[in-house]
């Protein structure tokens, strides 16, 4: 509940820029559909949008998702979003070019996101590593060392990190893990 609160805090203590990771994994690719879960307020999928990526975004913070939908007004973009959480968001199958997990529970819902994919599609996730667990940021955005390459472990690593980080909701000295990975059937 309290990192809930946080992503609806009108000064928020977490970047709200786009996420480093994903604007760098995105660059020169060719915009298509993305998908962004756990969207709070919106940073990743107003950067996707302003990219001209065709952006869906759910979260169940409602207040996160209206304010998303109102920058997104100010910004001249267009989303497409959901006030719901990730177990009853129908992802779909061969839907998405890019779905980003940034900060959000991942273990319950790999299976699907890897489905949703589209072939050549790729997934961007940036989390906590296992070491963070001393502070209480949640068990669900917390990873193991590789961990995460074996919850993806169908999808072709383009790039994986496991290093002391900024991260966006730690702030300095904080361990992230970082995965782009790609469904299968693209020509690169």
């Amino acid at each position: 509940m309290r990192f809930s609160r946080g992503r609806t805090a009108e000064k928020p203590a977490f970047n709200t820029q786009p996420n480093a990771f994903l604007v760098e994994m995105v660059k020169g690719r060719a915009p298509g559909a993305a998908l962004d879960v756990g969207m709070g307020q919106g940073r990743n999928a107003l950067y996707l949008a302003q990219q001209g990526w065709a952006v869906t975004g759910f979260d169940p913070a409602d207040k996160a998702v209206a304010q998303a939908n109102a920058t997104a007004a100010k910004l001249g973009v267009k989303l497409t979003t959901a006030i719901q959480g990730s177990e009853d968001f129908d992802f779909g199958e061969n839907r998405w070019d890019l779905i980003v997990l940034s900060y959000v529970t991942v273990r319950d819902i790999a299976d699907r996101v890897v489905r949703a994919l589209k072939p050549g599609g790729i997934v961007v996730v940036e989390a906590f590593h296992d070491v963070t667990r001393e502070r209480p940021v949640g068990g669900g955005v917390v990873f193991d060392s590789n961990e995460l390459l074996n919850l993806f472990g169908k999808l072709r690593v383009l790039r994986y990190e496991d290093a002391d980080a900024t991260s966006d909701f730690g702030g300095a000295g904080s361990r992230a893990v970082r995965l782009c990975a790609m469904k299968e059937g693209s020509t690169l």
